[in-house]
């Protein structure tokens, strides 16, 4: 079940990296570095809001980078940010990441391959949860939808499906919208594999879900002295088994639309 890395070693992704509001910017040059050494990565498209000041003191050598393209729009939703990066997007494969998160060693590389092999338009992996200052403290099994840091799409398919930037975007979680409308229409496919290193962090936009609460109790209980290994040892045990290729289907889905 696990993900081979083996892969040619074509450079088909484009990432999409947001990172709109000062909170990323303590974060930001880490999550760069992961994307930018990702050899499966083309081009990598970094939105940051318009009147951003400290960009170029963050990433410094980074902005040199031939791949990179940053793109400065006005704050709105993040589904609508991706959008707006999306066309720019020249790469048949599109692979987003938020600008606190990291992806792992051969993220993409893996994912291509898999996707190769099941043949199909849409690959998400499991997750590390991290703290804020980049300790990782439990496996995240990511059974029913994938964080969005760690996605990979065909970029055609995000074309023909955006992320809703209707009134009501507003107030739902773009990802899980997307996730629900979709079901049926993109072929998903998990790969079970560690590719993506995700922050909890106090200030995020999804700090308040019941899921997100959840996950900040995990690593607050991680961070305490002697605790973290047995977490660390527990949640690999829970992931081992609930590993599969598949998603599963919440059967609240209707009813609430969250991670």
């Amino acid at each position: 079940m696990l993900c081979e890395t083996k892969c040619d070693n074509q450079q088909d992704v484009a990432a999409i990296v947001t990172a709109m509001t000062d909170r990323e910017q303590p974060f930001l040059r880490a999550t760069m570095e992961a994307v930018l050494s990702d050899s499966g990565i083309g081009q990598v498209v970094l939105c940051i809001e318009e009147n951003n000041t400290w960009i170029n003191a963050v990433l410094r050598s980074l902005l040199t980078e031939p791949r990179l393209e940053i793109i400065r729009i006005p704050l709105a939703p993040l589904g609508a940010v991706r959008n707006q990066a999306l066309k720019y997007v020249r790469l048949p494969w599109v692979a987003y990441c938020d600008g606190d998160d990291i992806w792992c060693s051969g993220k993409t590389l893996s994912q291509l391959n898999y996707a190769k092999a099941r043949g199909c338009d849409f690959v998400g992996s499991d997750h590390y949860l991290m703290n804020e200052n980049g300790k990782i403290c439990a496996f995240a099994t990511a059974s029913y939808i994938p964080m969005p840091s760690s996605w990979m799409v065909k970029t055609e398919t995000m074309r023909q499906h955006p992320f809703d930037e209707s009134p009501f975007s507003l107030h739902q979680d773009e990802s899980g919208e997307w996730w629900l409308r979709t079901a049926g229409i993109v072929q998903k496919a998990r790969c079970p594999k560690m590719l993506l290193q995700y922050r909890i962090r106090s200030g995020s936009l999804s700090a308040q879900t019941s899921s997100m609460r959840r996950k900040k109790q995990i690593v607050n209980l991680a961070n305490i002295s002697g605790l973290r290994a047995i977490i660390l040892l527990f949640t690999w045990c829970i992931w081992q088994v609930t590993r599969q290729n598949n998603y599963l289907w919440c059967k609240d889905w209707g009813q609430q639309n969250e991670h």
